[in-house]
């Protein structure tokens, strides 16, 4: 299904944001070359942003890289109740449809989606885990805008569960509800 999209966020240097950027937490991806995922608040938006050095070849002499991911603040509560309807016994009225992988519904005025993949941990180990989707935005980063794919922020299983992922997606969540942002 094609979905409305909405202009593309500029994209920020974590380690520089700009002044009304509130830094609300990080992260460590261990299985993607520990890349370093920061969390940001804005305009009732969330910016999921990671910066890293990339350097093709020997010759190569590199250069910065950033990734940006941006959702409804609202999205990071969503999310949770929303992998938690995967884990439901499937005749639960709440359970992910058997036959389906995406969630999608919208979310202040954005529909974002949660995807179960095969490889969104890493694809070299195949491991699996989940997407926070915005189908209303496209994928974009400083190497590449503009893509026709929507924006999908992979988390591998262990990611998520294991290493505090979801923690911090959690505590967003209850952050944004106290008002603190």
């Amino acid at each position: 299904m094609a979905y409305s999209k909405l202009p593309e966020w500029p994209i920020i240097d974590p380690e520089a944001p700009p002044v009304n950027y509130v830094k609300v937490g990080e992260h460590i991806d261990r299985d993607r070359m520990d890349m370093k995922w920061q969390f940001f608040v804005v305009d009732q938006h969330l910016i999921i942003v990671s910066k890293g050095w990339s350097k093709l070849n020997d010759d190569d002499p590199g250069k910065f890289i950033a990734i940006q991911y941006e959702y409804p603040i609202a999205g990071a509560r969503w999310l949770m109740k929303t992998l938690d309807r995967f884990f439901l016994h499937p005749d639960h009225p709440d359970a992910v449809p058997r036959d389906a992988i995406t969630i999608e519904e919208e979310v202040a005025g954005e529909v974002l989606g949660v995807t179960r993949g095969a490889s969104y941990g890493d694809i070299v180990e195949g491991i699996p885990g989940y997407s926070f989707d915005n189908l209303n935005r496209f994928y974009h980063s400083t190497v590449r805008v503009s893509t026709n794919q929507c924006q999908m922020f992979e988390m591998g299983d262990p990611w998520l569960f294991d290493y505090g992922l979801l923690d911090l997606f959690k505590e967003i969540a209850e952050r944004h509800e106290r008002g603190e942002f």
